[in-house]
């Protein structure tokens, strides 16, 4: 499996950073520092580097320092033994530049897979108690950096998605011929994206299973179920059961974009019967599973960015996590946490790199 890795990065205007640079060590990188110092804007600077947005926000205008009209990041990204350089410029609301060894790539949709990436923050505990919107963004971020045809039937379905949404409104008098077309266009884009996600909770669930036992040391299974209502009709047939619900609600009732992911523990839903700890544990079960089909699908070792950690595990599960990420098979990580002290016992010395914030 071939080697990726961040050496160095630059932040203009982004977050609190007015001009800042940064290196980093091959395999652990430890940003420690006091709340408020700017450890998690510069895990997000290296997240927008390998995805072209904030992992926190949609929005550019959150991320440019306060009162900047622009932004700017760079990279010096160490794949298939040659430095890479990448550049990212951005004016909010106006344009987004990527350029990659002084090449402008058109469409940042073309990067992402370019450098894979998983990034586990504390707000995942939505993937457990959030809409289904949150657990249908996680998977189609893993699939979208592995399949381009899955990116591009996505973004094809969505757009189409909210223009028949927008006729449902506006009632055309021919409002039934204006939905008809748009169902014939996203039926087959609803087929391929229903077979993606398919195929990959066939791949994540044993793979999460595994990763969980590992975690929690044996103590209890847990299950990832994909629910669809192509399950049972094609994309076409659901929207004409539903094309009276909706004329009535001026919504699109039917279709991929209700699918939704249930995580269950003991064969009991994870968010209603799933202690803290078992919770915990579900999530970076889901981050390592995910990152085991990144690397794979890839070929190359993605990053992984542990964002204020010690939030999300106790002691006990924190040094099993830990002695998991020792492995051969994970490459580059990035890890937040107020305090340095606590990893001394967890990392050998020669492994670590250690960046400290100060006021």
């Amino acid at each position: 499996m071939k080697s990726l890795t961040i050496q160095e990065v630059v932040l203009i205007n982004f977050k609190n950073y007015a001009d800042a640079r940064f290196s980093f060590g091959v395999k652990f990188n430890l940003i420690s520092g006091l709340n408020g110092m700017g450890k998690t804007n510069l895990l997000d600077a290296v997240y927008y580097l390998s995805v072209g947005k904030s992992y926190f926000t949609p929005y550019d205008q959150r991320v440019v320092r306060q009162e900047e009209s622009f932004f700017r990041l760079e990279a010096d990204v160490l794949k298939d033994d040659i430095v890479h350089k990448l550049v990212m410029k951005v004016r909010p609301g106006s344009t987004k530049e990527l350029v990659l060894d002084h090449i402008a790539i058109p469409r940042i949709s073309e990067h992402l897979g370019y450098i894979p990436v998983v990034f586990s923050a504390p707000r995942d505990i939505d993937l457990v108690f959030g809409s289904s919107q949150t657990r249908r963004r996680y998977i189609d971020h893993l699939l979208c950096q592995v399949d381009h045809d899955y990116l591009r039937a996505l973004v094809t379905y969505n757009h189409l998605l909210e223009m028949r949404t927008a006729a449902l409104k506006q009632g055309f008098a021919d409002l039934a011929g204006v939905i008809a077309t748009y169902d014939e266009q996203m039926s087959p884009m609803a087929a391929l994206i229903y077979e993606k996600r398919k195929w990959v909770v066939d791949v994540f669930t044993p793979l999460i299973r595994e990763t969980y036992l590992n975690l929690s040391e044996n103590r209890e299974s847990i299950d990832l179920q994909y629910e669809s209502g192509l399950h049972q009709y094609p994309y076409h047939v659901l929207a004409d059961m539903n094309w009276e619900a909706d004329k009535n609600t001026g919504r699109s009732n039917a279709g991929i974009h209700k699918d939704d992911y249930k995580l269950s523990i003991k064969n009991m839903p994870a968010k209603e019967y799933g202690s803290q700890g078992q919770i915990k544990s579900l999530i970076f079960a889901l981050h390592l599973s995910k990152y085991n089909i990144l690397r794979n699908q890839s070929g190359y070792k993605p990053l992984l960015i542990l964002d204020d950690i010690f939030d999300k595990l106790d002691e006990r599960r924190l040094h099993r996590l830990m002695e998991i990420l020792m492995a051969p098979d994970f490459g580059q990580i990035f890890i937040s946490d107020t305090s340095s002290k606590r990893f001394t016992d967890f990392l050998p010395v020669d492994l670590l790199h250690s960046i400290e914030m100060t006021p």
